[in-house]
Parts: C-alpha cells; structure tokens; sequence
C-alpha cells in the first residue's frame, strides 16, 4: 500500500518567516506537533512541539518575534507520496521519526503519516509496534 493512500491530508505548514509564537498556536489550535516548514513552497525543514520547547522557549527571547527557523529542524525526513508502507516504516525507524512527511515529487507536502496511520494498515499493529519500539529506542552515539 502506498503512502498517498494512508496519509493524512489534513496538515499545516508553515512559512520559514512565520514566527514560534505563530507555529505554536497553529499546533494549539490543530492538534498537531508537527510543521513542515516551508520557504516559496518548498519544504526546508520542520519544526516539533519539541523542537519550539527545547530550542526557542528554554532561550528565553520573544517568540512573538523569533522566527520559526530559528527553531526548526534542517535535515528533512520525508517519502513520496509514491513510496511503499513497508518502505516508510524501514524509513520511520531509521531515522528515528514518528511522523513522516509526504511529499510530491516536487518536494511540496502533501500529507503526514503517523505511526497511528500504519497501524490502520488492515490492523497491521506489528507494523506500527516495530517501528515505535526502534524509535524509541536512544540514538546511538
């Protein structure tokens, strides 16, 4: 089964020059913890409930002011909206990452998978299990 199939469609992104203050209520306000951060269209990176915590509030400043790429992550994770369920899992647990971005082939999102949506997978839990047991395991140094 292929990404485009499972994903969420339903997502936010966010401009690169938008600010913390502007991702967190976006993340309130959708129940997310996910953006892909976006310059002209084009994904340049994401940014985490995490990241805004750990890398923009924990610094002190006004994140009414500080924009979001200044929290964001840099190296993106992401499948196309092509790529195989397996496939992204394999991806998913590799890098560590519980969300995976769907993108089109040109590199625009186009969709979210969780961890939530392979478990759909024809009730395919082992799938989903094996993934977040790998992600959750420590980074090796």
């Amino acid at each position: 089964m292929q990404l485009k199939q499972i994903m969420t469609t339903d997502f936010h992104a966010i401009p690169h020059n938008a600010t913390i203050q502007e991702a967190a209520k976006m993340m309130r306000d959708h129940s997310i913890g996910l953006l892909p951060v976006t310059e002209n269209g084009r994904m340049i990176g994401t940014v985490t409930d995490r990241d805004i915590t750990v890398r923009a509030v924990s610094e002190g400043g006004d994140t009414g002011r500080i924009p979001v790429s200044k929290a964001m992550t840099a190296s993106l994770v992401y499948a196309f909206e092509d790529t195989e369920a397996d496939e992204a899992a394999r991806l998913m647990e590799d890098r560590h990452v519980r969300r995976l971005i769907v993108a089109n082939r040109s590199r625009q999102p186009v969709g979210i998978v969780s961890l939530g949506d392979l478990a759909r997978i024809a009730g395919n839990d082992s799938l989903a299990g094996e993934v977040l047991r790998e992600v959750s395991k420590p980074a090796s140094p």
